[in-house]
């Protein structure tokens, strides 16, 4: 099954978005940008609500930009309303009470004169949680077929 992630951010971050989803999909990933698939006529929140609810994680890019966008602020919280995996990608300087409701969260710190090795991690990160659902999945069809085994085998006994 695909796997697909968010990536939050600030219109003015596109380099570093860019970059980071390309690394993204080079490990098969699905990747929505908002601005990247134009939708026009059709509300705008409605088309990013949408698409953080068909996606299995979150991405948010909090730069200095990115910490004062509202849609920034909207998507983080739509995330954590939905429970979806959140990983923020904290651009090194901003202060911890500036997070808002990911004060206290682990982060990934990226300095903006250094940038690879975070996007880097970032990108590993997602991969592994792909793999962990994939996985998972794999371990339910086993299941799933152990049972109906099962299921069969004490049919044949009637």
């Amino acid at each position: 099954m695909a796997y697909n992630v968010f990536i939050s951010h600030s219109t003015h971050d596109q380099g570093l978005v860019i970059s980071l989803a390309s690394l993204i999909s080079k490990y098969g990933i699905g990747v929505f940008v908002a601005e990247w698939y134009l939708s026009p006529g059709e509300r705008l929140d409605n088309k990013v609500f949408d698409q953080i609810n068909n996606s299995d994680c979150v991405v948010v890019l909090l730069t200095h930009k990115g910490i004062r966008s509202n849609w920034v602020q909207q998507e983080v919280g739509y995330a954590l309303n939905s429970q979806k995996p959140l990983i923020p990608l904290v651009e090194k300087g901003i202060d911890q009470k500036d997070l808002g409701a990911l004060q206290g969260k682990e982060y990934i710190e990226y300095d903006p004169y250094q940038p690879y090795q975070a996007l880097t991690r970032t990108a590993t990160y997602v991969s592994s949680l792909h793999l962990k659902k994939t996985e998972k999945e794999k371990a339910l069809l086993v299941a799933g077929g152990i049972l109906a085994f099962l299921l069969l085998l004490s049919e044949e006994k009637k």
